[in-house]
């Protein structure tokens, strides 16, 4: 075959999400030539020097090829880098957190069936001696750990064409010429581990935008950025955009804002109001004129990121607004009969198609005939249309992260002192909900101490921030914990306000 048909052949696999994603930043190169790909804080890539990093770092893990490996990196662009390069060598990438604790490694390593790893210098791998090697779907390209109820990580098993967007390479971003030429730029400061920030990246490159990355938040310096680098798009999480307020956001020049973009859990519409109007739909002989666009997604790792998006207006309308499906993706609503209910009524949503998993790795309760159950209910409505009304009660949002109290729980059960505990979520005007610990205590527990054990053996969002100590726990007529009653208690215990 001619080169002309290799780059034809290319270009069609790009434009129907059939490129491995190991392959997608040579095929981008191709297409978009040097324009710069990504900014971050000490350097910027263009769309061949991305390429040839990869196509470098591919090289070195030619022996990986067939295998899955487990990639732990910090929060930088060479984190992607070195998963594209991973892909490219034929390898199922297993990215995980620097900052996650050794423990939580230990267990991803378990889930995902790593038997091989790749770490930045300074960080701690597990010996993957012995670990069961089944292979991968050939489609695999991720293993993306998520919390689950039986308290152990679940490895979802992601696609390489459920990671892409070839819509994105229709959109008017992005274009060297008519309006919008050079005026499109997306900030963000969200983990590449996390599959909101991956579905971000990939997005952004695949658009042909700059992508301008921080690989820590900081409310500050994201001011300045979006004052002194100009972006168009800004895309966070709910409590980013509570610090962001915090640190002063009305007294900031954030009008080269025309699209902001939430993920991750619901954003209250009042704030998304606030925004819509710092930000502007165009900025013209120094003034700025209407508002911002805000889009509120739903998505999980077990959809490869986004599912659905909606607008949310500029004003309140008095009835909920609806999210509408991404193109390919079916979705419905189910009783507790498993059966889809109808005409609108509640129940679980599911979904199929593109993005969905392909299953837990080593575990078959995954997908129901090729459909997902989320756990959350709602309610759907013709055109791929539908509305949120509750989460499952095991399943807590902090900080834009899901939380099952269970997994939790089975780490502090061993912390000193413990007999039982129970984790619950909190109302907080930051996070969303925050964690607290119902400890049944021996003799010399310590609160301190518990918060001091937990830190070494949790990440962040999912250590309690208070510790209540209580005589039981509350049981049902079977002896289970009864979660709702463990609520009340914690919020008789600590009280808003």
């Amino acid at each position: 075959m001619t080169r002309r048909a290799d780059r034809l052949v290319q270009r069609l696999r790009l434009w129907t999400a059939r490129l491995p994603l190991g392959e997608l930043p040579a095929a981008l190169a191709e297409r978009y030539g040097d324009r710069t790909a990504i900014e971050a804080a000490d350097r910027s890539w263009t769309y061949p020097a991305l390429a040839a990093d990869v196509e470098r770092s591919a090289r070195s893990y030619a022996h990986l090829s067939g295998q899955t490996v487990l990639l732990r990196w910090s929060n930088r662009v060479e984190l992607l880098i070195e998963l594209f390069a991973l892909s490219k060598a034929g390898a199922v990438v297993a990215p995980v957190k620097a900052r996650v604790p050794d423990a939580e490694v230990q267990a991803i390593a378990q889930a995902t069936g790593a038997t091989a790893g790749v770490a930045e210098a300074g960080l701690w791998l597990p010996a993957l001696d012995g670990v069961d090697a089944r292979p991968e779907h050939a489609d695999t390209a991720l293993l993306l750990c998520t919390s689950g109820t039986t308290g152990a990580p679940k490895a979802a098993a992601l696609s390489h064409s459920g990671l892409q967007n070839p819509l994105l390479l229709a959109l008017p971003v992005g274009w060297r010429r008519g309006p919008r030429r050079r005026r499109d730029a997306v900030l963000a400061a969200l983990p590449l581990c996390h599959v909101m920030g991956l579905a971000v990246a990939l997005a952004a490159l695949t658009a042909g935008v700059p992508w301008i990355h921080r690989g820590r938040f900081d409310a500050a310096e994201l001011l300045r950025l979006i004052e002194t680098r100009r972006p168009n798009t800004f895309v966070g999480v709910p409590t980013m955009y509570a610090d962001l307020e915090r640190e002063g956001a009305y007294e900031r020049d954030l009008s080269s804002i025309q699209l902001w973009i939430s993920s991750a859990d619901a954003m209250p519409t009042e704030r998304a109001r606030r925004f819509q109007a710092m930000g502007a739909a165009a900025v013209v002989a120094g003034r700025s004129i209407g508002w911002a666009v805000f889009l509120d997604t739903y998505g999980m790792v077990e959809l490869s990121g986004p599912a659905g998006v909606r607008v949310l207006p500029p004003v309140p309308l008095g009835v909920p607004i609806p999210y509408r499906a991404r193109p390919g993706l079916a979705v419905r609503a189910v009783g507790a009969d498993g059966r889809p209910v109808r005409g609108g009524a509640e129940g679980e949503l599911q979904f199929r198609g593109p993005g969905v998993m392909s299953g837990y790795r080593g575990r078959d309760d995954g997908l129901q005939q090729g459909w997902l159950p989320t756990g959350d209910h709602g309610r759907v409505f013709p055109g791929d249309l539908f509305v949120l009304s509750g989460r499952d009660h095991d399943r807590l949002k902090v900080g834009g992260f899901s939380v099952f109290p269970a997994e939790v729980e089975a780490v502090l059960d061993a912390a000193p002192g413990v007999r039982e505990v129970a984790v619950v979520g909190l109302p907080d005007p930051r996070l969303g909900q925050r964690l607290v610990a119902l400890v049944v205590a021996h003799t010399g527990f310590s609160a301190e101490g518990f918060a001091a054990w937990a830190e070494e053996r949790l990440a962040g969002y999912r250590r309690p921030r208070e510790v209540l100590v209580v005589d039981a726990l509350p049981r049902g007529r079977h002896g289970k914990l009864d979660r709702g009653a463990a609520t009340r208690i914690a919020e008789a215990g600590f009280p808003p306000g």
